[in-house]
């Protein structure tokens, strides 16, 4: 007897992993739909991008890119968990730039964006960002609104 609740369990968990590999997402409409993991990631990998699009466009962080100096073109951001080299960000018509510590050494370059924090949960986003180059630090929150993120509160400090 014990021998078959032991199988009928095994049977119970396998069949519950088998179906582990999809996540459900809910849209506006209630209604739900079946995504894969991967398409899933991908979702949050756009979103990433939206939201450091958005922090590199704020307004009183335009001055420290020095557009005007064309060695300070493109803008370079360091690669990091959340900030990929296939993300197509772009400042001054140009795409940014996204490299590794080994890659900035072997080029010497100095004038990179540190992303030091950004977390995204749900409709909140809170960041902080470097550029040492020029002695700054930015930190604030982005809120989602009707599927678009909107600058909460965000500063800019000057060493």
């Amino acid at each position: 007897m014990k021998n078959i609740v032991g199988i009928l369990l095994m049977i119970f968990l396998l069949t519950s992993c088998k179906n582990s590999q999809k996540v459900k997402i809910e849209k506006k409409s209630d209604s739900e739909n079946t995504i894969t993991q991967s398409e899933f990631m991908k979702l949050e990998l756009n979103q990433n991008e939206l939201v450091i699009q958005s922090i590199l466009d704020l307004p009183d962080l335009q001055w420290v890119y020095h557009p005007e100096l064309k060695e300070r073109l493109p803008i370079k951001i360091l690669e990091s968990g959340l900030i990929r080299k296939s993300f197509n960000l772009n400042k001054f018509g140009q795409k940014i730039r996204i490299l590794l510590v080994s890659e900035l050494e072997k080029e010497g370059i100095k004038d990179y964006l540190i992303f030091d924090k950004i977390n995204i949960i749900k409709d909140t986003t809170d960041f902080e960002l470097s550029y040492k180059v020029e002695g700054i630090g930015c930190s604030g929150k982005f809120v989602k609104e009707n599927e678009e993120w909107k600058v909460l509160d965000y500063f800019v400090l000057e060493n």
